[in-house]
């Protein structure tokens, strides 16, 4: 294709062949390639292309908080703009994870981008993530087992894969699950970003889903939060 001629041209470019993020093992333990990753593999393929990524916070009229973000065509100086919405907290630690979080969620909705690892709530509810994935090879070089009796039946039938809620596992249990749920509402946390914010800022790590914490980091969270909502309780 020729040098682009404005915005529209150059992401029809890049979309033509769209880099695929791969999260670096050694990074962190979230499953997510993070923001440095993420600039570094799609800055450098739009700025041959002519294209600037621009971010910054900034008050809409209405008073709401967002990222502003915007792709820019520098020669031809056609944009493509757009806002994420944040919210304003007194924890600069918060505010700067949920900056961060924006700016590589921002990068690749606007430019089409995917991770590799990536899959939303949906396919990690119906057992279709990348563990189950991994262990399917196992289970097909083994040996076929005998016929179960009829009072296993049920149990035998069932796929190997991660322990389901309530069995024994590493994963955060139903208990964990709801209170932690009431704990971020007196929070102030109900709103899904906003508790998803706070438990990634507790963890340090970027956290999607409730469903990746583990019963030590379910644990960890709760203490952080019930400690927090006993100060907002206690008389002034």
């Amino acid at each position: 294709m020729d040098t682009p001629k404005d915005i529209h041209e150059a992401m029809l470019a890049f979309q033509a062949d769209p880099p695929v993020l791969t999260k670096d093992k050694r990074a962190h333990q979230s499953k997510y390639a993070d923001l440095v990753q993420a600039t570094e593999v799609i800055l450098p393929r739009l700025n041959a292309l002519g294209v600037a990524w621009k971010t910054w916070t900034d008050f809409l009229d209405d008073g709401k908080f967002v990222l502003r973000y915007e792709l820019r065509h520098v020669a031809s100086d056609t944009a493509q703009p757009g806002t994420w919405p944040l919210k304003l907290s007194d924890n600069p630690q918060q505010m700067g994870s949920q900056v961060t979080y924006a700016r590589r969620y921002a990068l690749t909705v606007a430019t089409g981008v995917a991770a590799e690892d990536e899959d939303d709530d949906g396919q990690a509810a119906s057992g279709s993530g990348r563990r189950t994935a991994q262990r399917a090879p196992q289970a097909r070089r083994e040996p076929a087992a005998p016929a179960p009796e009829r009072n296993t039946a049920q149990r035998a039938q069932r796929p190997a894969g991660p322990p389901l809620p309530g069995e024994d596992g590493d994963g955060i249990t139903p208990r964990q699950q709801s209170l932690l749920h009431v704990l971020l509402g007196k929070a102030g946390k109900s709103n899904r970003e906003a508790g998803l914010g706070y438990i990634s800022d507790v963890l340090e790590r970027e956290i999607t889903s409730t469903k990746e914490l583990s019963k030590a980091d379910a644990k960890r969270v709760i203490d952080h939060l019930q400690v927090a909502v006993e100060k907002q309780e206690q008389p002034a």
